[in-house]
């Protein structure tokens, strides 16, 4: 990223209108509640889901190209994409831990705890974006896949995190308002600085699975999604103890029966991708993306390859549907990925 380059990211919050308007609207509804005594801590309970979630859907936005809109009704639900939510978190234990340190007056290992935080938020971030996942983005192979896919101008993120915060501090002799406005468009800048670094690297292009993988209420029945969740129950309670064949043979029929076929294969990997052990999730991605070859959903299978590979570098599709994938990988220009799965 080039010193230009940053510096347009970091004013988009005061250039881009949409933005711009959120940045606006955030800070005179935090300043209500601040304003409001305990009444204000009713109003953060409903502003704070949709402060953060707004971030991290920026971050994802700006990674893959896409402008930004300004917040809408569903960003104030506490239901619904909860993984939005973790960014929120993160920020909670830092901040508890932070104060437990002070208080035992351990400055140093704040510091440190600081540190490795900042260091690591920005990866943490965009592997959410990417999967959202709140497991995966705290897996350290994926933060390394991450951090090792965009290489050096990642640091840009967490430097310029360490200097926000230096900033903010910097800023506290402000009127309250000033300083939270301050406070607000430095968060806002930081979360366009990371989406930035992710967005020259097309990441979503090759591993976010697009949207047949947000299957709401709108798209399936009750019953549907009522059917999934208790076979998706039904598969855990079998691999947990060891029978994953026999858990995974009653979701193939339970998806082989759904009337979306397609929506919930995508359904089930999504769920699956959230367990703690997630070599289950990629032996359920190889049957799949043998489903999307058979059925010429041949870009899909890669990006879900892509995305399979962001968790662990060694997955690779079945050996049957190998020929297929090199070729489709090839096809596609992703000669980096061909290249990969032809040394098995």
């Amino acid at each position: 990223m080039k010193p230009n380059d940053l510096l347009q990211a970091t004013i988009v919050p005061l250039t881009n209108l949409s933005v711009l308007f959120a940045l606006i609207m955030f800070w005179l509804m935090l300043s209500l509640a601040a304003a409001a005594g305990r009444l204000g801590i009713w109003l953060a309970i409903v502003i704070l889901p949709a402060f953060f979630r707004y971030l991290t859907n920026l971050v994802e936005t700006i990674g893959s190209n896409r402008t930004p809109e300004p917040p809408g009704g569903e960003f104030f639900r506490w239901v619904g994409e909860t993984w939005s939510l973790f960014p929120l978190l993160i920020v909670i234990g830092l901040a508890w831990a932070s104060f437990v340190l002070h208080a035992a007056a351990a400055t140093a290992p704040m510091i440190i705890l600081i540190v490795v935080v900042g260091s690591l938020y920005p990866a943490m971030l965009g592997v959410l974006s990417i999967t959202h996942s709140p497991l995966q983005s705290m897996n350290p192979i994926a933060l390394k896949h991450f951090i090792q896919r965009i290489g050096f101008p990642y640091l840009i993120a967490p430097v310029f995190l360490l200097l926000i915060i230096y900033l903010s501090t910097v800023a506290d002799g402000l009127p309250y308002k000033t300083d939270l406005l301050f406070d607000i468009f430095l968060i806002f800048s930081l979360h366009v600085v990371i989406g930035s670094i992710m967005a020259p690297h097309d990441i979503f292009q090759d591993v976010h699975i697009p949207d047949a993988v947000q299957i709401g209420a709108d798209e399936i029945t009750a019953q549907t999604e009522k059917t999934r969740i208790a076979a998706l129950s039904h598969a855990y309670g079998f691999v947990s103890r060891g029978n994953r064949d026999g858990g995974f043979r009653h979701v193939f029929e339970v998806i082989d029966e759904d009337p979306d076929t397609a929506g919930a294969w995508a359904w089930f990997f999504d769920r699956m991708m959230g367990w703690e052990q997630n070599e289950h999730a990629l032996y359920f991605a190889q049957h799949y993306i043998h489903d999307m070859m058979q059925h010429g959903e041949k870009i899909l299978a890669l990006k879900v390859i892509m995305r399979c590979r962001l968790v662990n570098e060694q997955f690779r599709p079945l050996r049957e549907d190998m020929p297929a994938a090199i070729a489709a990988a090839e096809s596609s220009g992703n000669i980096e990925l061909a290249t990969v799965l032809k040394r098995t």
